[in-house]
């Protein structure tokens, strides 16, 4: 048995479920194993996920043929923090690009993070950038200012329970890739009624125009978002 890096591994933590899958490199979702508990409870996910890993890994691993090192959580749970902060920046006729907008971005997660206490940004959300008091594209050229606007929308959850599931998984030596909240990937996802797995591999892989995605390794390939989240990794 060896490692087959083509596959992703996600799990689904709902109320009373946990539901594994595995994609493969053809976006195919070909195996799936589901856990059903009745006594829900936050505080309770830790054992049932410890349960979960007790019961099936050996012979997920033995159908799969690889060893699962690293998963993908979705949380399909009520218990997020949705805010919305705007802040208002003077300029000073500097010009606005690319590196100017990541220096913003990042003081805003900063203000954000400072008084959120327990609350881990799991979803970043350009909802407005306004130039001069004009809306624009998030894609725009260089061009001066004298003031700029930003509208961002953070979707959170504690980093208790962050903690929680890191720890009950790291007794199998499994570790989270990326985690989040299925919530917002329905939303982002508007009409399409596609699993929440492939919503969720699509905005890893390709990502939404206004989400701000945290970048787990630098390529010469980044796109703008990209490189912004290199510097909270």
């Amino acid at each position: 048995m060896s490692e087959n890096f083509n596959n992703k591994y996600f799990i689904v933590l709902n109320k009373g479920k946990i539901i594994f899958s595995c994609l493969d490199n053809k976006k195919k979702i070909f195996f799936t194993q589901r856990y059903n508990f009745t006594n829900y409870d936050l505080n309770n996910l830790s054992k049932e996920i410890e349960n979960f890993f007790k019961d099936k890994l050996i012979k997920m691993e033995k159908d799969l043929n690889d060893f699962i090192r690293k998963v993908i959580i979705i949380m399909d749970l009520d218990d997020h923090l949705s805010a919305e902060l705007s802040m208002k920046f003077n300029m000073g006729s500097e010009t606005i690009n690319d590196q100017k907008i990541n220096e913003l971005l990042t003081s805003l997660k900063y203000q954000f993070s400072k008084y959120s206490n327990d609350q881990k940004v799991i979803h970043m959300i350009i909802n407005k950038l306004l130039i001069n008091g004009k809306e624009k594209d998030l894609y725009f050229p260089d061009e001066k200012s004298q003031n700029l606007i930003l509208e961002v929308k953070f979707e959170c959850l504690k980093q208790q329970t962050i903690n929680m599931i890191k720890k009950s998984l790291s007794m199998y030596q499994i570790s989270i890739e990326n985690i989040l909240i299925a919530n917002h990937l329905r939303q982002s996802a508007q009409h399409e009624l596609n699993d929440i797995v492939f919503l969720a591999d699509k905005l890893i892989s390709i990502g939404n125009k206004n989400e701000v995605l945290w970048a787990n390794q630098k390529s010469s390939n980044q796109g703008f978002f990209e490189k912004f989240f290199n510097f909270f990794d």
